[in-house]
């Protein structure tokens, strides 16, 4: 998470640190984990959180977690599970653990249909145009993203050292979340202005076209 939210220093400079001068690894991970990790946040993943279907106007939970755990188990998969070797992560988060989860969270019929998800949007032809997809190098989903540009699909690579998830909208670090996406605190911040310039300049080119031929046209981003 400290790579995915643009703030890898937080996690890195103490391991680092901790090797150099020959402490305990596991103790300086787990000082990350206690100040960045446990404040109420990881509440959204357990599995009794995602069954709720209702939302509280007054409390500060994160109730999106189970729309996004909807799509996961229905269309995506996207599971992350354990690699076989030298990971921090439990060799119990294998495959079948994520599909107990969406069995209990959504119910026992419930399956991500990923060979449908493909060729409903078109797999590695996507089925679309006009269609910007900008990526943070230092955001692990940028591998499940389009990595190379073609006709009407810009693909750009925002690269710096804490260029994470979303970072051309919300820009550096991602926590505390900033909605006017200051880039200020990006290690390159040139780079995010230049990659949102190139947003605006595809957008407004496709709404020239359509005002061309004088019908409405989409564009997602």
């Amino acid at each position: 998470m400290a790579f995915q939210y643009g703030y890898p220093d937080v996690l890195c400079s103490p391991l680092v640190e901790a090797n150099s001068s020959g402490k305990d690894l596991m103790v300086a991970y787990a000082d990350y984990v206690k100040n960045y990790i446990s404040d109420g946040s990881v509440e959204s993943y357990g599995q009794q959180f995602l069954k709720k279907t209702t939302i509280d106007a007054d409390s500060n939970e994160v109730t999106s977690s189970r729309l996004w755990w909807y799509q996961v188990c229905t269309e995506f998969a996207y599971f992350q599970v354990s690699p076989s070797n030298d990971s921090i992560r439990s060799s119990k988060v294998d495959t079948k653990y994520h599909l107990d989860l969406c069995k209990n969270v959504f119910g026992k019929d419930v399956y991500p249909e990923v060979d449908i998800t493909n060729v409903y949007y078109g797999g590695t032809s996507i089925a679309g145009s006009k269609i910007i997809f900008m990526n943070g190098s230092q955001d692990p989903w940028r591998h499940a993203s389009k990595q190379k540009s073609s006709d009407n699909m810009p693909s750009n690579l925002i690269t710096c050292h804490n260029c994470g998830h979303g970072v051309d909208l919300r820009g550096c670090p991602q926590s505390p979340s900033r909605i006017e996406g200051d880039a200020s605190d990006c290690a390159s911040p040139d780079v995010v202005h230049k990659a949102r310039q190139q947003m605006v300049e595809h957008i407004d080119l496709w709404l020239s076209q359509c005002q061309d031929q004088d019908h409405g046209g989409i564009f997602l981003v």
